[in-house]
């Protein structure tokens, strides 16, 4: 094979890394504040490794609401239909998030905030191309591919 060729294929392997995607908003109300954010999950099924692109803005009262961005790049085993996620680095966009992560960890749970924690999540398939993910019995975000 060409060095072309070589190139064209190590390009597609580098873009196939994650082969499934799913989006979901989520607002979030605490006495801390308010949270509006999209979550992209993008996953590969056969390592079980993924990245979240957590994006959005964070509001306490009447202030002014900041920025969040980060990439969470993470582990999964699975349990039925249960998955247990356990972020192993949070890469921050430092001109892009402005809040401060012990602030962050009130309103989200630790995984979104600091590598080497976990979240379990109850995914259930609603259709072809969508889940919703849930904490015990009670849902937390819907998420379409």
């Amino acid at each position: 094979m060409g060095l072309f060729s070589s190139l064209s294929i190590l390009t597609l392997q580098k873009k196939m890394i994650y082969n499934e995607t799913c989006t979901a908003n989520w607002v979030i109300f605490n006495d801390q504040g308010r949270a509006n954010l999209t979550i992209d999950f993008m996953y590969n099924k056969k390592n079980k490794t993924g990245t979240v692109a957590l994006s959005g803005t964070w509001q306490q009262g009447n202030r002014e609401s900041k920025s969040i961005r980060r990439n969470i790049e993470y582990t999964w085993i699975e349990n039925y239909d249960t998955a247990h996620l356990t972020s192993k680095k949070v890469n921050k966009f430092e001109i892009m998030d402005q809040v401060d992560d012990d602030r962050l960890a009130q309103l989200i749970p630790d995984f979104y905030v600091f590598p080497e924690k976990s979240v379990s999540y109850n995914i259930l398939k609603q259709g072809k191309h969508a889940f919703v993910l849930s904490i015990g019995n009670r849902a937390i975000m819907h998420c379409a591919r």
